[in-house]
């Protein structure tokens, strides 16, 4: 292999695909960056099994070839050089010189034939849809997404395709995420899949404009997404996702109708507050015409009321302020609904001029 290429395209290249190669430190060929150069693009590409990333860049190919660096020396070697342009050049398979300027320097290289191979995605089933629509499927559910390795199926999103509309579902036990949009075609009526949460923050990572489309490919086993050179192919979790209507409730003792961003203000000082004595404990006493929101700590006590319009019953609940934050930090609404049926209760958060999202979360018990 030999090849001329841009030092700034290379970098942004290896920033993209090394998210993609594993943090085991079993098997040291996944741990690598494939270099493939053919007709003036040179494309790289890591893998650990699970997630896949490919990107392609112009480069002046003399000599086709590939090459298997060490991805995160390979990523911080070309991060400190500051040429514009660089010469690899690979005879032997075995030693990949990088020249600089005036200057060179050699990796060591691993045998490209070890490197497995991700294979293809059938296209079983198709869906495009925005870009815009796209990102808020994953941003307003991906957060609820289990981090608990004996959960996998919780490890990444439900996506649902009913009648030409998506809906993306993540719950952790402790709280969930619904989010639907609509799609411009599908090439199955109905379908579903459990897409990794890691995946789908990548995918987001990627996602450009958001007026242009993307499409999603996938053969019940496997995800492919194409956006600008760059290509992910993600494995599918298995499983049965968690029935989550059957959690979600429909009937309240009390709806609170109150502004996203005031309430937002005021979760945020009393997270303050409780996140000093560990618990994240935040209570919200509804009444009549306002909510009280309260923290203590050994640092201090906060006792804030909010105005609200309160449709029902007189309630105490407690939450993990972090688990409001996070719900908080992704809704745009200008005003929130806040539905309870008890203090023991899930509590539901809902949009009051739209019905494409919500929120659940299991509120905190408190003794005595």
């Amino acid at each position: 292999m030999k090849i001329t290429v841009d030092s700034l395209s290379l970098s942004e290249a290896v920033n993209k695909v090394i998210k993609a190669i594993s943090v085991k430190k079993n098997n040291p060929v996944l741990e690598c960056i494939k270099l493939s150069a053919h007709n003036n693009a040179l494309t790289l590409t890591a893998t650990d099994m699970e997630l896949s990333i490919e990107k392609k860049i112009f480069a002046e190919v003399v000599i086709d070839g590939e090459v298997l660096v060490p991805g995160k020396f390979f990523s911080e070697f070309i991060r400190t050089l500051n040429e514009e342009s660089l010469a690899l050049e690979c005879s032997d398979g075995l030693n990949l010189e990088i020249k600089y300027g005036e200057s060179y320097g050699y990796i060591r290289c691993l045998n490209v034939e070890d490197y497995p191979n991700v294979g293809e995605v059938a296209d079983k089933y198709v869906i495009t849809l925005k870009n815009k629509d796209m990102k808020a499927l994953i941003g307003k559910t991906v957060f609820c997404a289990s981090t608990e390795e004996n959960r996998q199926v919780l490890k990444g999103c439900l996506l649902e395709v009913n009648d030409q509309k998506a809906t993306m579902v993540a719950l952790d036990g402790y709280r969930l995420a619904l989010c639907n949009k609509e799609l411009i075609s599908s090439s199955e009526a109905s379908f579903s899949c459990i897409i990794p949460a890691r995946s789908l923050l990548e995918i987001s990572k990627m996602l450009g404009n958001d007026e242009d489309d993307i499409t999603l490919r996938m053969d019940g086993e496997k995800l492919r997404v194409e956006i600008e050179n760059t290509v992910l192919i993600s494995r599918l979790i298995k499983g049965d996702f968690i029935n989550y209507r059957n959690i979600i409730n429909k009937d309240f003792s009390a709806i609170v109708t109150l502004s996203k961003n005031q309430f937002s203000e005021y979760i945020d000082r009393a997270s303050l507050i409780s996140r000093i004595s560990k618990n994240n404990l935040v209570k919200i006493e509804v009444r009549e015409s306002y909510i009280k929101i309260e923290s203590n700590s050994e640092i201090g006590n906060l006792n804030e009321s909010l105005p609200a319009r309160v449709e029902g019953k007189d309630n105490i609940i407690c939450f993990n302020g972090k688990y409001l934050q996070d719900f908080l930090s992704v809704i745009e609404d200008e005003f929130i609904k806040m539905n309870i049926k008890a203090s023991s209760a899930p509590c539901v958060f809902t949009q009051v001029d739209r019905d494409d999202y919500l929120f659940l979360v299991l509120p905190m018990r408190v003794v005595g």
